[in-house]
């Protein structure tokens, strides 16, 4: 799939990437997540975009993370988040160009996690299938999109069945074009 198959309502940009209801729906995420489990060592965060999510735990401090692998399959975006986070001086940032439906997650520990923020443009499930059992998993999705369709956090559970589920929840947001939901799931794989 190619970035311009792909429509995102804030917009395919740096400036898109922030808008106040992505943004609100990535701190939503860490603050559940620091109350599930406050440390992480290693984290994957799936379509990373522009490494905002990544930004974000770093600048929050609600959330320790030791390592962030930022995966994508677009170049431009991993070059942008490298380039911003050196800035910002976030150093425990790896970027990882890779589909990922082809992770073996290497990286990953007991205490390590796997974010996907974008089930509604990631096609394929094999991302999810080789995350091992026993780790944590937050996942994201919205309705009122292009892409995948969800109609609720029920609806990320039956797709992607966690052995235990520790959150589950949804938003009323609004971006620039769209009211929509946005739902969420945190739980061990």
């Amino acid at each position: 799939m190619k970035i311009a198959d792909l429509t995102e309502s804030s917009g395919y940009s740096l400036e898109g990437s922030y808008t106040p209801d992505l943004v609100f729906s990535k701190l939503w995420l860490i603050s559940e997540l620091a109350q599930i489990q406050p440390r992480i060592t290693v984290m994957y965060v799936l379509g990373s975009w522009y490494g905002n999510l990544a930004m974000l735990i770093n600048k929050s401090g609600d959330l320790q993370v030791d390592q962030i692998i930022n995966v994508d399959t677009d170049p431009e975006f991993l070059r942008t988040s490298e380039k911003m986070l050196r800035r910002h001086g976030v150093r425990n940032v790896e970027s990882m160009l890779k589909d990922a439906n082809q992770l073996d997650y290497q990286q990953l520990n007991r205490s390590g996690a796997v974010v996907n923020c974008s089930l509604t443009d990631m096609p394929g499930r094999a991302w999810f299938d080789n995350i091992p059992g026993g780790t944590l998993v937050a996942l994201q999705a919205r309705d009122q999109d292009p892409g995948a369709k969800f109609q609720d956090a029920q609806d990320i559970e039956q797709r992607f069945p966690l052995s235990q589920m520790l959150y589950s929840g949804s938003l009323d947001l609004e971006d620039p074009e769209t009211e929509y939901s946005r739902f969420m799931i945190i739980g061990i794989k």
